[in-house]
């Protein structure tokens, strides 16, 4: 079963006496747990996926009668969104309720280079890393995994710490010598070939036959390896 990963960020300021600044603590933590457990939820477990939770501290001069019941909590708009509104509610005989804001994103897995790197470097696990960022931020078709990447080349400069697209790297570059693979029930003949364009894993590349001297076209199966059909 996969594994869901979270942060939990609480700013929480801090209150005249240590035990005020704890109860409000108290209520803070029961917001976060109770947005967290929206999200658990409604979004099914994975490990590519990160909670990033911030609630905003209470005002630190509001005093709040302990609470002998177990909290009550529900999210005003009745929705789960980035900013929220949660009525934290106390169900004692003096009942009392406080109101607290929450801001909180999905983050998603993305590979980013672990430094600077240059154009025809290949892609490895000590040169990218992964980070978990806004899905605003991950336009251009990112990578979830770091072996999604092994083995590729970039086809331009990366600045440090900067998301790796599609269109940034080859797995097949423009004259490369590939394997070409043509297969038909069963059978599987070998040749080789130059690399006509530059492609990604599943993409089309145009390939000349070193041997044919023909100019066929493959998908592309691994790195510098074509697969045709005939």
């Amino acid at each position: 079963m996969f594994i869901r990963f979270f942060i939990l960020i609480l700013s929480l300021g801090c209150s005249a006496s240590f035990a005020e600044t704890n109860y409000s603590k108290s209520i803070e933590d029961f917001t976060a747990t109770l947005i967290l457990n929206k999200y658990t939820a409604t979004y099914p477990e994975n490990n590519k996926q990160q909670i990033s939770i911030h609630v905003v501290p209470l005002n630190k001069r509001l005093k709040y009668k302990k609470c002998l019941s177990p909290f009550l909590g529900e999210i005003v708009s009745g929705k789960l969104k980035n900013n929220v509104s949660v009525k934290v509610t106390c169900p004692d005989t003096e009942e009392w309720s406080t109101y607290v804001r929450v801001r909180s994103q999905r983050l998603f897995a993305s590979v980013i280079s672990a430094h600077a790197l240059r154009k025809g470097e290949t892609l490895n696990n000590n040169n990218t890393k992964i980070a978990y960022l806004n899905k605003s931020q991950l336009r251009g078709g990112s990578f979830s995994k770091k072996t999604e990447l092994l083995g590729s080349r970039l086809k331009r400069n990366i600045s440090t710490q900067k998301i790796i697209k599609n269109r940034d790297v080859c797995f097949v570059c423009k004259h490369d010598q590939v394997i070409i693979s043509a297969i038909k029930t069963g059978l599987v003949i070998k040749t080789s070939g130059i690399a006509l364009n530059d492609a990604n894993i599943g993409e089309s590349v145009r390939v000349k036959n070193s041997h044919s001297q023909r100019i066929i076209v493959g998908i592309v199966s691994a790195q510098k390896e074509v697969r045709v059909a005939f």
